[in-house]
This record gives structure tokens, sequence and C-alpha cells, in this order.
């Protein structure tokens, strides 16, 4: 019986596995906004910084957006996501890019502000966009992307750093969440990501 019991919970486990990826992962087809206990997943957002204008997912309606969150002075994880998304966008074709666009939204605003923000985010493709707001707004916003960030204090000379999930998100021409992928995702499997968007 006990044999019975633990089979039957490893199917349940993998099931459960299963449902998770497909959710995560769904089709292309899942352009709208994706329930989550009762609440809507993803959606529209403003983000505005010390300096500059306000920023709106809206701004971008119309194009296909790939979204991550991070911060300029990560010393790894960032760089490395972000070099994916920017060869998965040089991996497109010159229509198919005119119809993306790439965002990168700072989860340090106290470090990452204006000109330095954008140079980072176009040092790794000309078409990306880096923008922040104030620590309230993005605070809400990584909550209703279903991420996670937290400044670390350490001994390093960069002062503190911040632990933050590292998912890329992909966004409809309508602003509706469509997919996630997960960091270790490759360039071709991103650039698939983006394409079944368009």
């Amino acid at each position: 019986m006990k044999q019975i019991l633990f089979i039957l919970s490893i199917v349940a486990f993998i099931g459960g596995l299963i449902a998770a990826q497909q959710f995560l992962s769904g089709p292309s087809e899942q352009k709208k906004l994706t329930p989550i206990a009762g609440k809507s997943f993803g959606g529209d957002f403003t983000l505005t910084p010390e300096s500059g204008p306000s920023v709106s997912l809206s701004d971008f309606r119309g194009k296909v957006v790939v979204l991550y969150f991070g911060y300029a002075s990560c010393p790894d994880v960032c760089p490395t996501s972000l070099a994916t998304i920017g060869s998965a966008l040089k991996s497109l074709s010159k229509e198919e890019l005119a119809q993306v666009q790439g965002i990168f939204i700072s989860v340090d605003p106290e470090r990452d502000q204006g000109e330095k923000l954008m140079q980072f985010a176009q040092y790794f493709h000309p078409s990306m966009v880096g923008i922040t707001g104030t620590p309230e707004q993005i605070q809400t916003l990584a909550k209703q992307y279903g991420s996670y960030f937290a400044k670390v204090e350490t001994d390093s000379a960069l002062s503190y750093l911040m632990d933050h999930t590292s998912t890329t998100f992909v966004i409809g021409r309508d602003g509706g969440f469509i997919r996630s992928l997960a960091h270790g995702s490759t360039a071709e499997e991103m650039a698939t990501g983006i394409r079944s968007a368009l």
C-alpha cells in the first residue's frame, strides 16, 4: 500500500511540474493576461525616473516587447542574460526587429539613472532601452510580473548587490503576457520565443 501511495505521489509531482512548465512557456496563442491566484499576471505599467519622462509599456503598443529586470552593476547574471537577448535580437531579420522592443528595467534606481542606464542597455543591442522608476514603482511592477529583488549588503567595492529574479518576459503587441524564458535559455530559444509572438 505504501509503495502504491509513493508511486502515486511521484506521478502527481511530475504532473505538477509538467503543468507548471506549460504555464510558464505556454503556446503562442496565449496572448491574454494570464491569471495567477485570481489576479492578472503582467499588464501595463508606468515608471517615472528621477531624470527624464515617464515611460509606460503602452508606449510600445504594436510591438512585441522583450522585458528583463536587472541592474547595471550586476557582476554576472544580468550581463549573461542581456547578451543572450542581444544575440537573439541580432538573429532577427530587419523586418522582424522593427516589430520588437527590448526593455531593460533596473531594480537599482539608486545607481542606475538616465544616460548611464541607457548606455548599459544599448551595449547589448542598439535597440534596447533602459528604464527605471521609483523604488515603490519597481516593487509593484516586479510583483506584477511575478519577480523578486532585494538589496544585499556586501563588503565589496560595490557596497551592495541586488538579488533578483532572472527571467525574460515576452509581451505581445497588445500588452498581454505571452511567455517567460528562464535564465540559461539559449539565444536560439529566445529568438524562437520572440518570433512566436510576431
